[in-house]
């Protein structure tokens, strides 16, 4: 009978031994990435609670959202002051969008005019970078961590209509004709753009054996206009001819009501849709905007609760 040489032998023990390196290798990785992956996520790492805050909060059942968002928005701002989490904005990243009501321009009998769905879009002129503290714009109580003041090309389109009239037996005001033309008012100046953050469905648990705060993550991006350069307003296409009589008074008229009223554009702070930059934001703090955030808690001037 022939013998069988030792590697033969060996082979299967070989297989094996290397099946199970591969499976512990798997599991190695695995683990690791699970750590790694905890470990990079979230920034805020812990939050400190008095006894009093935690009692306030288990009782606050309606205003537990508003809670949890006032405790994390101080830490997050923090975060948001080193520049190796500032968030770059390009151009294309956002569009700051408004609307407003119908105004008369001008109320005189012979050519009485009308602001017609007057809508202002604000677009970023060149890059910068969102960061906290750097600058001194008022949210109106909006819950920003991080913003900034950008270069912006701002432009109100309106439909303006001109009503061309002639008085009867001295005061009443008769309509002859009427012409509708859409006029651009381009400008530029400064848009404040900031992230808001709020917590949803926030609650205390015991996580891992720690107490935590739990709640899932919201964001959106929010723009205030802050100033026109009011010297630089033009209006463009507004040479208006009716009745074979061109209303020449039409594109200064506009001017000088968009530099009367531009206090009506600033102040105001709307809502953005700006995808590109909450990406950026989720890819900053390793968070999907909606995911669930679970933040260790401990006493102040303790270590953390369990």
């Amino acid at each position: 009978s022939s013998v069988l040489a030792p590697s033969v032998l060996l082979a299967p023990l070989t297989a094996l031994c290397f099946k199970q390196a591969t499976n512990m290798a798997a599991l190695f990785v695995i683990t690791l990435c699970s750590i790694i992956c905890v470990a990079a996520g979230f920034p805020v790492l812990s939050l400190s609670i008095s006894r009093a805050a935690m009692q306030n909060f288990n009782s606050s059942v309606s205003n537990r959202d508003n809670l949890a968002t006032t405790m994390v928005l101080p830490a997050l701002q923090d975060i948001f002051k080193q520049a190796k989490y500032a968030i770059q904005v390009e151009k294309g990243d956002l569009v700051v969008q408004a609307s407003f009501p119908d105004t008369q321009v001008d109320d005189d009998c012979n050519h009485k005019i009308e602001a017609e769905h007057p809508k202002a879009v604000g677009t970023v002129e060149k890059t910068s970078f969102l960061r906290f503290g750097t600058a001194n714009i008022s949210w109106h109580g909006a819950t920003v961590f991080v913003d900034a003041e950008l270069d912006s090309q701002l432009d109100i389109s309106t439909d303006v209509c001109v009503r061309v009239g002639k008085k009867i037996f001295g005061h009443h005001c008769s309509q002859i004709a009427r012409k509708t033309v859409g006029i651009d008012v381009l400008s530029d100046g400064q848009t404040g753009v900031g992230l808001n953050m709020t917590a949803y469905n926030a609650h205390l648990a015991v996580v891992n054996g720690t107490w935590s705060l739990v709640f899932n993550f919201h964001a959106s991006v929010v723009g205030n206009v802050l100033k026109w350069r009011v010297d630089k307003v033009t209006a463009n296409n507004c040479k208006i001819k009716i009745l074979g009589i061109t209303i020449a008074s039409v594109c200064g008229t506009i001017e000088r009501h968009v530099k009367d009223k531009v206090q009506v554009l600033t102040d105001k702070v709307m809502t953005i849709s700006a995808p590109n930059l909450l990406k950026k934001l989720e890819d900053k703090i390793n968070t999907k905007i909606g995911a669930e955030v679970v933040i260790p808690l401990k006493l102040a001037d303790s270590s953390l609760i369990v």
